[in-house]
């Protein structure tokens, strides 16, 4: 029976598409058989499913040589997945967590948020732009405490949540002044404890 090389090659593609490509959390496939394959090198999932892409397209180019159309659909079709995969798999949990409640229902977005902070001896203000989901059927309330200037004890912001909403909201944290630290900048996916408050 002969192989149909340019079948095998769109199934390689698709494969190695869906195991490297990040999620809606900036994670993917690939990271979490590393971690549970225990390799010693973390990219070596993604250096596989390279070669899986490559090879699957090498296989359907030559297969459908005389067929330009559908060469050129390959190129659309592994820009698409990598462009939208993420939106794809954020709806996906909405659906998936249409009825969850508390703490399974809230998740902050780090990718699509972002943050500018300043401080000095008097006060500390950081002013962020986040992005939260509560996927769940309830109003959810929440705290976020930010995780990342040392210097500065930022204070812990609580935001409501209405119910299967995927929105970014403007928050301001404030801290204390330290005489001993100058802080400022901007940092683009801040890390953020976040908390269903009960």
């Amino acid at each position: 029976m002969k192989v149909h090389t340019g079948l095998v090659g769109i199934i390689l593609i698709v494969l190695g598409l869906l195991i490297s490509a990040d999620n809606h959390q900036s994670v993917s496939v690939a990271d979490a058989l590393s971690g549970f394959l225990k390799l010693p090198v973390r990219n070596l999932m993604v250096l596989i499913c390279v070669l899986m892409i490559i090879a699957g397209f090498i296989m359907a180019w030559r297969h459908y040589y005389g067929v330009p159309w559908i060469r050129f659909k390959l190129f659309l079709f592994i820009i698409g997945i990598s462009v939208f995969y993420p939106m794809v798999t954020e709806q996906l949990m909405l659906f998936q967590k249409w009825n969850a409640q508390g703490d399974d229902a809230v998740e902050y977005m780090i990718r699509g948020s972002s943050c500018s902070y300043q401080g000095d001896m008097e006060e500390g203000n950081m002013d962020c732009e986040v992005k939260v989901n509560n996927y769940g059927k309830n109003t959810e309330r929440i705290q976020l405490t930010p995780d990342m200037v040392n210097e500065f004890d930022f204070q812990p912001e609580e935001l409501e949540l209405s119910p299967h909403s995927q929105e970014t909201y403007s928050v301001t944290f404030t801290a204390p002044g330290n005489e001993d630290a100058f802080a400022s900048g901007i940092e683009e996916e801040p890390k953020l404890k976040i908390e269903v408050v009960k």
